[in-house]
């Protein structure tokens, strides 16, 4: 049927999530396994980009080696973010601990972009140090 739109499966970025799935994602990263693209870091650092731009994330793990409790803040943004920027999400991870999301099948939608980043402070970003492990798997 056309209805006079163009072809919106040339343009996933504007089609509901779960069709990226059937060639592409956001990336332009072809993933016809319809799994999520993983974005990990390799060393320790204050906050990771997971993905610039619009997208899905479904899981985030992070390691921790600071000898006490941090916060961990999820903005929906495309860079580092400035001190005093209010993030989407909050939890806490223990001492030289592990931290676990897990937004399920459906995910959470992000509009702008997807960075995760440690914080003294849970209602605002306050940058902590480098010591943090990322991994984000996202659409």
């Amino acid at each position: 049927m056309n209805d006079g739109c163009e072809d919106l499966h040339q343009y996933p970025q504007y089609t509901a999530p779960e069709t990226w799935r059937q060639r592409e994602n956001t990336t332009g990263l072809v993933n016809l396994t319809g799994l999520p693209v993983s974005n990990s870091s390799l060393a320790l650092e204050q906050f990771r980009v997971i993905k610039a731009g619009p997208g899905t994330l479904f899981g985030l793990s992070v390691y921790s080696n600071k000898a006490s409790a941090q916060f961990i803040q999820i903005f929906d943004a495309i860079t580092a973010p400035a001190s005093g920027a209010v993030p989407v999400f909050v939890a806490t991870v223990g001492a030289t601990g592990n931290l676990g999301l897990y937004w399920g099948s459906v995910g959470r939608w992000f509009n702008i972009g997807i960075v995760v980043a440690n914080s003294s402070t849970p209602a605002t970003q306050t940058a902590g140090s480098q010591d943090c492990f990322y991994d984000g798997q996202y659409f």
